[in-house]
């Protein structure tokens, strides 16, 4: 696709105090920051100019960036600005683009005004008060800049959301009254991903997919649904669908549902057709008939056949059955569409004189005459004839008289020329680790090679022997040489068992241990520490885990609901006892709440009450107490009634704290941008260290 028409390169455009924080900013950075009354009145004058002239470039800059972004109506396509007009409004998108224009002038003019100003002040107080007047006037357009930047940033973003449509490229467009299949044969033929509902204007707005034919690319346009109606009458999604079929040169699928399940008749999309005809001129159609899985096409009366045929007459178009359903007659669709395309183009191309004429001037076609009858053959010197005497038999030539290649065999060594020929056959010497082979030959060699390898026989026999005498023995205890082996190979098993769970122990905590009250108190008094019991006693009873807590909440809960309504078979919890049990998720949201605030809707944590004994109940308010903290997974709502929130659970202060802790960590580098008032460091380390001896500058 061309890049005039890739609108998400557009920048962002910031909001007025944004673009205030930048230019700002960047003016105090790169420009200097140190002045004195006692330099003289030039300097003075000089500084301050230079800031009011900075300053005045740096809102130049970005509000040329801004109306340099934006695409010119008048020089993109007009498919392009005829649509712009229609999401955006024209008019006011160039007033937006003319105001911030305006202002860029503006701002020039002032800061004209104040440099001249400037050459006339006489202290370091008026020239400081005339630069802080001309950047807070410069400020104060740009504030006034707020309404169309925001305008811009708008546009900028549903712009960027367009889809990317090449004017120029082989297009098809599909089009017709709402529900008649369009995005489901968009779904079948090309790689996009259209939203298909049994409702009407389920496509708002233009969808583009790709497809190839013929190795080469082409561009599917999915338009929203016409309704029949006066041009003036049609709302915004129409209008994109118009436009689409004004100004790009493509071909015209129109699509006719002949089941009539989209709920216009045949004769009502036949009055669509014709209302819409004058933007099918001089391009390709083909008038689609969709949903031929409900409705086959010989099924319709005669009228209506005549009525379909007469029109795709009338308007020299393809008449072409197809369902999305089945998938009968689309591969038609798109080859017919593609090919009458590629004519249409063609032709198109042939009737454009300049590129007639650019093909012509190109071309040229040489016919030379002759000149007379003499015969001129080719000349060949006698030295050439005489060297192609033939001398025999090529080797080729042998080959294919012997049988071809892999019949017939020459010895390379025949071509070899050497001093001598007898050399020609002699063998290579064979190298091993550098050294000849040849030279430690020796003649008695094989028969001493034949002694050692019997040998080696017999010592191999005799440690065979060994072998099974040694299996065949028993120890005194009845051990054979098998379970030695397999005791041994056991016992390294386990050795390295024990390494590896060694190296995974290392990396765990030390678990917590559960020691009793008695071994404290005598750890402590064997130290001659005075320890009160009781209160040591009631400080353990209020340390509770949060598993215990709720293991404490499940047995109460459970043994309300199991109870037959006797208030024997209730039982206190003992707080001393710590029963070890693995903690389990409840289906509860309210697990960790004792009870919970009428008025305000809170709960109340255990963590906080978990010194408290819990109030004796009767079985039928532990029943009805459990019940209400246990909360349905599919809980119907009457219709018409208002719907109740759910008791706030308190978040944990551990979960807060550590929240806040990744805040402060990531919060200053999540939306970095321009208008960033954030100075990351005021002296640099590199700038400010070491001392600057007599000729050595190169520090600082």
């Amino acid at each position: 696709m061309s890049a005039a028409y890739n609108f998400k390169q557009i920048q962002k455009i910031p909001d007025a105090n944004e673009l205030i924080d930048i230019t700002l900013s960047k003016t105090q950075r790169k420009t200097p920051t140190e002045i004195h009354a006692n330099f003289k009145i030039s300097r003075i004058r000089k500084f301050y100019m230079r800031k009011i002239k900075y300053m005045q470039e740096a809102v130049n800059e970005k509000l040329t960036g801004i109306v340099d972004g934006f695409p010119k109506l008048n020089d993109i396509h007009p498919f392009y600005a005829d649509l712009m007009n229609i999401l955006y409004d024209k008019d006011h998108y160039k007033l937006a683009l003319g105001h911030v224009n305006k202002a860029k002038s503006i701002v020039d003019n002032v800061a004209n005004d104040y440099v001249r100003l400037l050459k006339y002040a006489d202290s370091l107080y008026r020239a400081k008060q005339l630069k802080r007047a001309a950047l807070g006037r410069q400020c104060t357009l740009m504030k006034k800049l707020k309404s169309s930047l925001s305008y811009l940033e708008e546009v900028r973003k549903h712009l960027a959301r367009l889809p990317q449509i090449d004017p120029n490229q082989r297009t098809l467009i599909v089009t017709g009254y709402p529900n008649v299949g369009k995005s489901s044969f968009m779904n079948n033929v090309t790689d996009a991903n259209v939203d298909v509902q049994p409702y009407a204007f389920t496509t708002q707005s233009l969808y583009v997919g790709h497809t190839d034919y013929k190795y080469a690319r082409w561009q599917v346009i999915d338009t929203p649904g016409i309704l029949d109606h006066p041009l003036d009458e049609r709302n915004t999604i129409e209008m994109q669908s118009i436009t689409a079929l004004a100004h790009l040169n493509a071909c015209i699928l129109y699509f006719i549902d002949i089941s009539e399940t989209c709920g216009y008749t045949i004769e009502q999309q036949i009055s669509l057709f014709k209302n819409i005809k004058p933007l099918f001129q001089s391009k390709p159609l083909v008038i689609v008939l969709t949903k031929i899985d409900l409705v086959k096409y010989g099924e319709l009366d005669k009228q209506t056949k005549d009525m379909i045929e007469k029109l795709a007459k009338e308007h020299n178009a393809y008449l072409i059955q197809m369902s999305n359903q089945s998938g009968d007659g689309i591969s038609d669709v798109k080859q017919k569409a593609c090919d009458i395309l590629l004519d249409y183009r063609l032709t198109q191309k042939a009737k454009d004189p300049k590129k007639t004429e650019a093909l012509m001037n190109r071309l040229h076609i040489t016919q030379p005459k002759k000149r007379d009858n003499i015969d001129r053959p080719a000349i060949i010197p006698d030295t050439v004839k005489q060297g192609l005497k033939k001398t025999g038999p090529t080797i080729k030539d042998l080959q294919e008289e012997f049988g071809g290649a892999g019949n017939f065999y020459i010895p390379v060594e025949e071509h070899y020329q050497l001093e001598d020929e007898e050399w020609k056959f002699d063998r290579w010497p064979e190298f091993y680790l550098g050294k000849n082979v040849m030279d430690y030959y020796d003649p008695d060699i094989e028969e001493k090679l034949q002694k050692l390898e019997e040998e080696e026989d017999k010592l191999l026999k005799m440690e065979s022997n060994e072998n099974d005498l040694m299996e065949d023995e028993e120890n005194s205890d009845g051990i054979t040489y098998d379970d030695l082996k397999k005791a041994l190979k056991e016992v390294r098993g386990k050795k390295a068992i024990f390494k590896l769970n060694h190296k995974l122990k290392k990396n765990l905590r030390a678990r917590s241990k559960n020691k009793k009250l008695s071994d404290l108190e005598e750890h402590l008094e064997k130290k001659g520490i005075q320890v009160n019991k009781e209160s040591l006693r009631q400080r353990v009873k209020q340390r509770k885990s949060i598993g215990d807590l709720e293991g404490n909440q499940d047995k109460l809960f459970n043994k309300a609901l199991d109870s037959d309504g006797s208030e024997d078979d209730m039982m206190d919890v003992d707080d001393d006892k710590r029963v070890g049990r693995k903690r389990k998720r409840s289906m509860s949201m309210s697990d960790d709440y004792d009870e919970v605030d009428q008025v305000s809707g809170r709960g109340k944590s255990t963590k906080q009450s978990s010194g408290k004994k819990m109030r004796s109940l009767t079985p039928a308010q532990l029943k009805i107490t459990a019940s209400s903290k246990v909360r349905s997974m599919s809980k119907a709502r009457r219709e018409g009634s208002v719907p109740q929130p759910h008791p706030t659970r308190v978040v944990p202060e551990e979960q807060i704290r550590l929240a806040k802790k990744i805040n402060k960590r990531f919060k200053h580098t999540l939306n970095i941008n321009e208008a960033d008032r954030h100075i990351p460091i005021k002296k640099p380390k590199h700038l400010y260290t070491g001392k600057r001896s007599n000729g050595k500058t190169d520090r600082r």
